[in-house]
């Protein structure tokens, strides 16, 4: 069963990434627009989290049943995974370079650096030059890659341990959330923010959620799931509020767990008004092209700071906005159509 407002759900968060990435607004000639962007949008980047903790919970609804933990399975899978994945990766890689080594040599630092990109392994060292080289938000899908290969054998472990599960999480969760206090201040956005046996907690919880959704949607109850999901929306917002009580490091995922789970929860029985609105068929597509959004409108937006962040034919930064998202959702839909979808078939369809 297609999860219509999750689908759509993940463009509003890359969206939030998106106005995270509009350094240009630091300098814009509207203070109240400067003003936002510094204390509002600038924490859009939360939204990663919720790719990663939707993630566990879509491929525990998608392929449960369909994993039987035999080598021929498990390879279906992971090829499915990346061919959905890396072709656009490598492509906006290959964008992305011009940006790199522009009126530069090639050295053998960027060549590792190229070699860690193409390979999706560019998160797992707590390097900023290494992590957000070329096309910056790729570090988040190699985190992806490293779910993928855990999911198989997540599944079957928590097959086994059976209710076991929860407490686990719970304790992973814990770790999380003291780990901190053990390590330099330095290396917590390389570790708790980038690298994927950190993240690999959101991942979990994702798949532990959706044990709960599937037990919830057994019970029959009169429930009015409208006011639900305006009270997960509520309960998300009010957390956001509350974000300068926190450290930045809690910031990074485990502040927004709560939130983020339960409007993942709420929304995927697709039950409610705004539930109505976000299964609109425009709706589903920007939620279908949001990889495609994710992975190009940081490239957009850097091949455009190329001109010092203006435009010579237009001044008004909310003109620029608008003209910056168009590209990128254009770009996207694209991409998703043209691209994505057909090398999709084509490389599920030869290594079938």
């Amino acid at each position: 069963m297609h999860l219509k407002p999750l689908t759509s759900l993940r463009f509003l968060f890359a969206l939030m990434v998106f106005v995270s990435h509009l350094d240009f607004l630091r300098r814009s000639n509207y203070d109240w627009l400067r003003t936002t962007y510094q204390d509002v949008l600038v924490e859009g980047y939360i939204g990663v989290s919720f790719f990663f903790i939707l993630s566990g919970f879509i491929l525990t609804h998608v392929y449960r049943s369909q994993i039987d933990g035999s080598k021929k399975e498990n390879k279906k899978f992971f090829i499915a995974r990346l061919a959905r994945i890396y072709p656009l990766h490598f492509a906006t890689f290959l964008i992305a370079v011009p940006l790199m080594f522009w009126g530069q040599e090639l050295d053998v630092k960027g060549w590792l650096l190229a070699a860690s990109n193409a390979t999706l392994t560019q998160s797992y060292l707590p390097i900023k030059e290494l992590y957000f080289s070329f096309n910056g938000p790729s570090w988040s899908v190699s985190c992806e890659v490293f779910f993928y290969l855990c999911f198989p054998f997540l599944m079957r472990f928590f097959d086994k341990i059976g209710p076991l599960k929860y407490y686990l999480t719970a304790a992973l969760a814990f770790v999380i959330l003291i780990l901190p206090h053990f390590i330099a201040i330095q290396w917590h956005h390389g570790l708790f923010y980038i690298n994927p046996l950190f993240r690999v907690v959101d991942f979990i919880l994702g798949m532990v959620l959706y044990d709960l959704y599937v037990h919830l949607k057994s019970k029959k109850a009169l429930i009015n799931f409208t006011r639900l999901e305006l009270l997960s929306i509520g309960v998300f917002m009010l957390f956001f509020s509350l974000r300068n009580r926190v450290s930045e490091t809690a910031l990074y995922s485990v502040f927004y767990w709560i939130p983020m789970m339960g409007m993942i929860l709420i929304f995927a029985f697709q039950k409610g008004k705004v539930s109505e609105i976000l299964s609109h068929k425009y709706a589903i597509w920007l939620g279908e092209i949001s990889f495609g959004f994710y992975m190009l409108h940081h490239l957009v937006l850097r091949y455009f700071s190329l001109g010092n962040g203006k435009l010579e034919w237009v001044s008004d930064d909310c003109i620029i906005i608008g003209i910056l998202l168009s590209v990128s959702i254009i770009g996207a839909g694209i991409s998703h159509r043209y691209f994505e979808v057909p090398l999709n078939r084509m490389i599920r369809h030869k290594w079938k």
